[in-house]
């Protein structure tokens, strides 16, 4: 029996799959349940970070709570105008960084996002999401350190690589 049979094995998604890492190399080992959860977890970085980089329609429909789920709503509210020292507007995002990951984000149980308020002189606010990567046989935590720059818009997700 190979030592492989009694191991759990993790699944990629069908488009990490098809992403060659190595294209110089023409033939691969099977990867270990290691390197794939590696592979996984710098997927599911990657992902948060073009979800947090995506802005939802300014006008979502009221009433329709369905579409909220929905790609048509896929991303977070633009906050490129809140204040980086105003608590409201840091609870703000944390709420909305916190819903998208449940709504969009299915590898993922048990999201905690918590807001860095130590830099209170630039234009960046900080965040640590914390969660557990849904594999088996138990789920595994994974961390990922955020910086969301104000000016820009744009979010840096780093971590678990």
């Amino acid at each position: 029996m190979s030592r492989f049979d009694n191991e759990v094995r993790v699944t990629l998604s069908v488009l990490d799959r098809l992403i060659d890492y190595e294209p110089e190399v023409s033939r691969e080992a099977p990867a270990s349940r290691s390197k794939n959860l590696r592979l996984l977890k710098q997927a599911v970085r990657r992902d948060l970070e073009w979800l947090l980089n995506t802005r939802q329609p300014p006008l979502l429909p009221a009433g329709l709570s369905e579409v909220l789920g929905s790609a048509w709503a896929y991303g977070i509210p633009d906050f490129s105008t809140l204040s980086s020292r105003n608590p409201s507007d840091q609870l703000r995002l944390k709420r909305a960084l916190e819903f998208a990951l449940e709504a969009f984000e299915p590898r993922l149980e048990d999201v905690v996002v918590h807001v860095d308020t130590t830099d209170t002189v630039t234009r960046t606010l900080r965040f640590r999401i914390d969660a557990r990567l849904k594999v088996d046989p138990a789920p595994e935590p994974v961390t990922f350190d955020t910086t969301f720059q104000i000016g820009n818009g744009e979010f840096r997700v780093k971590g678990e690589a």
